[in-house]
């Protein structure tokens, strides 16, 4: 610290070193970034990002991010509370710092947009577009399009998905019209979306996304002293989820406890609705009520094969990770693809399952805390392990 006898001197000094600290911390982006077209196999075109390690264009390893469902950008900037974020700096800075690229798109008929809280702009018509079997080949021409500029030509391409991205990038693995080294997969979907719907509706979705507040025995049973408790945990989730409703309330089948079937009851009305607005081809509603996705995306998704069985011919080496508490999809099925693949004597597979992890392995502690989780902090550190 400057004592009362330091000079003028010293202390302009002091005041240069001072904004020269500020400065080299402010400036966390250490990396280049390039905005790129991609021309698609239909003559459309989509903008994507590169970003790879300032001044080195020597990149071993290059990591595709493949969206999950909906309306996506190369940015992903989203708004919450106070708070805005480009969602995919942070993956962009982690993997950069680790001599790896990264490279994220603009999903067809989406570019960015300036209001809260997606900050997309959709062209209806183009976004009509986005299916699963386009989606599959327009991160193949993404692909092709990297491998043809020379600095990439020989470096190791990755498909790191996310939700429905799991699928689409295992099937861009499978068709092997564009060389993948390796699959990073997060929040995987190991059945096809038909069951996993009615999985989502049964009511154990539901029960998982309650389990923080009130199951402390972790046995998808909330009894009533676990519903009643005067711990902060079931005193935030009895105002914030249920408006302090009465256990009685919320015993739908009467059976003394709430499990999943007391929302099984809650959500088969939705559900069957759902499911006819679908048939229908009712977009409007779909889009206002479920996601801001088409019927048709949704009939073509029903009618594709499960991951847990396109895995399965995929030869080269697929890395999953999947928290406990994952609403979206079940941790289940990472357990059933580990078994299928040790039945079938297939070694290319490692699955990672994180305690207290949602669908985003808690992506939001970092915006919120500072500090990367457990779960997407072992997908950067796999990624600067793969082909060393």
């Amino acid at each position: 610290m400057c004592d009362l006898n330091c000079n003028s001197k010293t202390i302009n000094m002091m005041k240069k070193i001072g904004l020269l600290i500020i400065m080299v911390l402010s400036c966390h982006h250490i990396f280049a970034d390039e905005i790129i077209s991609i021309k698609l196999s239909d003559g459309d075109s989509i903008s994507g990002r590169l970003e790879f390690p300032h001044g080195n264009e020597d990149i071993p390893l290059l990591v595709i991010f493949v969206h999950g469902t909906g309306p996506n950008t190369y940015l992903n900037k989203r708004k919450i509370g106070n708070i805005e974020f480009n969602y995919f700096d942070l993956f962009a800075a982690e993997f950069n710092k680790r001599n790896i690229g990264f490279f994220t798109y603009n999903r067809r008929g989406v570019t960015l947009g300036d209001t809260p809280p997606y900050y997309d702009k959709i062209d209806s018509a183009k976004y009509s577009k986005y299916l699963p079997f386009n989606e599959v080949r327009d991160v193949e021409s993404i692909i092709s399009h990297l491998k043809n500029d020379g600095r990439f030509s020989k470096t190791k391409i990755v498909l790191l998905g996310c939700s429905e991205g799991t699928i689409i990038a295992s099937m861009v693995a499978d068709r092997k019209i564009e060389k993948v080294d390796a699959l990073l997969l997060f929040g995987y979907v190991n059945e096809n979306l038909s069951d996993v719907l009615k999985w989502q509706y049964s009511g154990k979705a539901s029960l998982i996304n309650l389990r923080k507040y009130f199951d402390s025995n972790r046995d998808n049973i909330i009894q009533r002293n676990e519903y009643e408790s005067t711990e902060e945990g079931a005193t935030i989730g009895r105002s914030k989820l249920f408006r302090n409703a009465d256990f009685a309330s919320l015993d739908l089948v009467k059976d003394s406890v709430i499990d999943y079937k007391d929302f099984e009851v809650k959500l088969a009305d939705y559900y069957e609705y759902l499911m006819l607005m679908i048939d229908a081809g009712n977009n409007n509603w779909v889009w206002n009520n479920y996601f801001r996705v088409t019927t048709r995306w949704l009939k073509e998704h029903f009618l594709l094969e499960a991951n847990k069985t396109r895995l399965l011919r995929i030869d080269i080496s697929i890395y999953i990770f999947h928290g406990i508490d994952d609403g979206n999809v079940p941790v289940e099925g990472v357990y059933d693809i580990q078994d299928r693949f040790k039945s079938a004597g297939k070694e290319n597979l490692q699955c990672y399952i994180f305690e207290g992890h949602n669908h985003d392995l808690n992506y939001l502690q970092w915006q919120f805390e500072r500090q990367i989780p457990e779960g997407l902090d072992s997908i950067f550190c796999k990624a600067e392990l793969l082909f060393k």
